[in-house]
């Protein structure tokens, strides 16, 4: 498998590469300058990189891929970078399966984007291709995506997917007190 994973125009989903870093050292110091109350996992890790080691990272993201040491309480993931061109855009996370925790807070697809590029369609463009990445790859035939309450744009994004391609909103859920959306979104279009 290369790293290039699913391509839509110039948009395109790599596993995390060398080729793209000084990109996403940039992306990375965007993140710190415009901290959101809902990045995200996939943000964490890169974050956590940048102040200790790429190496290590580009090594636990391998791992977690192919379900090598995984933590208690954790399933195996795929941490997928969107490009266009040769732009770091944002990262998607997908869960290779679910867990009860997951079930309610966190789904299949997690996903952030760089400040910058924010309100430009990016979220709606790179799930596409992370949905596409869970059908080709995962086998996914529906994909769960939460999010809280209070983040909109987020919600707005996974309804519109699921309008377009098929799906059904759950009940809400609540954990660790806060509220969650919770939207399943089929992996292939209806159209």
């Amino acid at each position: 498998v290369g790293s290039e994973m699913c391509i839509r125009d110039r948009l395109k989903l790599v596993l995390p590469d060398k080729a793209y870093l000084d990109s996403v050292k940039a992306g990375i110091v965007e993140y710190l300058q415009n901290p959101s109350p809902f990045d995200l996992y996939c943000v964490e890790k890169l974050l956590a990189a940048a102040e200790n080691d790429f190496a290590a990272y580009f090594e636990e993201t391998e791992n977690t891929r192919l379900g090598l040491n995984i933590p208690e309480g954790f399933v195996a993931a795929t941490s997928l970078w969107l490009i266009e061109g040769e732009k770091y855009i944002g990262s998607f996370d997908i869960r290779h399966s679910l867990n009860d925790y997951l079930k309610k807070r966190g789904g299949h697809i997690a996903y952030q984007i760089i400040p910058s590029e924010r309100r430009k369609g990016y979220v709606k463009r790179g799930l596409k291709l992370a949905l596409d990445y869970a059908r080709n790859v995962l086998k996914i035939d529906k994909a769960l995506l939460t999010c809280e309450f209070e983040n909109e744009a987020s919600y707005r994004a996974m309804t519109s997917v699921m309008k377009e391609w098929g799906g059904e909103e759950d009940e809400p859920s609540e954990i660790d007190g806060k509220r969650e959306h919770r939207v399943w979104i089929k992996t292939r279009p209806d159209n």
